[in-house]
């Protein structure tokens, strides 16, 4: 190759720059295109003022039933956004709540014991009980005289021995029964019956939660962007209804190449410059790179390289927060260890 065609090829690689059109999703959704220049486009690059956007989606299935807002509306956190009408989900809520109701009925039952009428017919038991006994006593002795005089069998005996042992063994269950009565329910009886109404106190606190979950409240302090979603419209799960803007969530998004970031570097501070002259103080809050489909290829020229090129986010200062979401801002670079 001779002389003055690699002085030739020198002079295009030199004067090659790579302008990056690159989408880039704003935290939280929103998506925007960005122009990045480099090295020989000047003594600025050109970046956009972005917004943060947040989509409002609600957690449980339903028919969006009414939208409380409208777009540019300012809105503070818990304010209600939108509703959702779920059946299913009202349903079940009235269905815990009496299941809840019924296990604090027979708690209730629990605690209070057995009825005072019930312990009198127990009492009362326990007096037929012991006559029976008494009986099967007088039954058995007169037996027993007649068999020991010869005058009466002794199957007789046997059978009177017989009664006279369960007219016993009935006096002992019927005085358990009454003791029980008097007693009241147990320590585990109890335990059991606060388990049961815990536990369905738990299960309407769920259903009353999935149904909280219909009413859409803003997250934080925020304007409303766009409706999204249609009044009467079947919404699942994660299906967008309205997008907003977080107060205060403006920034401005760059793309450099490697050779034009100079001494960048996250939580420094530089200085932008407006459209309309004035200048942005800015901190600089995200640097990475963009990846392989946005490095720059150098041309075949001796001692030339690739590079790579960065996706630069700076955030405004306190002061510095009048942007419109599009905006163009400029940031000067140094390029080539020469300012440009």
């Amino acid at each position: 190759m001779t002389t003055s065609a690699v002085d030739f090829l020198t002079s295009r690689t030199r004067t090659l720059s790579l302008a990056l059109s690159v989408v880039v999703m704003a935290t939280g959704g929103g998506a925007a295109t960005l122009s990045g220049v480099t090295s020989n486009a000047g003594d600025v690059v050109p970046g956009m003022v972005q917004r943060t956007e947040i989509r409002i989606a609600p957690e449980v299935g339903g028919r969006l039933l009414n939208v409380a807002v409208h777009s540019g509306q300012r809105i503070r956190k818990g304010d209600l956004l939108a509703t959702l009408d779920s059946p299913e989900l009202a349903a079940a809520l009235g269905q815990a709540k009496a299941a809840a109701a019924s296990a604090k009925a027979d708690r209730d039952h629990v605690y209070v014991g057995v009825r005072m009428e019930e312990v009198a017919i127990a009492e009362q038991s326990v007096k037929t009980a012991e006559a029976n006994l008494l009986l099967a006593q007088q039954q058995n002795t007169r037996a027993a005289a007649l068999a020991a005089k010869g005058s009466g069998s002794r199957q007789l005996v046997d059978d009177t021995t017989a009664q006279l042992g369960k007219a016993q063994a009935d006096l002992d269950l019927k005085r358990a029964q009454l003791a029980a009565a008097s007693a009241g329910p147990t320590k585990e009886e109890l335990a059991l019956a606060d388990a049961k109404v815990a536990a369905a106190q738990a299960a309407v606190d769920e259903a009353q939660i999935a149904l909280d979950k219909t009413m859409l409240k803003a997250p934080v302090d925020a304007t409303v962007l766009i409706q999204v979603a249609e009044l009467g419209e079947a919404l699942s799960p994660g299906k967008p209804v309205l997008t907003i803007e977080p107060d205060g969530e403006r920034w401005i998004a760059f793309t450099l190449r490697e050779d034009a970031l100079g001494d960048m570097a996250v939580g420094k501070t530089v200085t932008l410059r407006a459209n309309d002259g004035r200048s942005i103080g800015a901190r600089i809050s995200e640097l990475r790179p963009l990846g392989e489909f946005a490095t720059w290829r150098a041309a075949r020229a001796v001692g030339d390289h690739d590079l790579n090129t960065f996706w630069v986010r700076l955030d405004p200062l306190a002061g510095d927060q009048d942007l419109e979401p599009g905006m163009t801002i400029w940031l000067p670079v140094v390029v080539d260890g020469g300012s440009r």
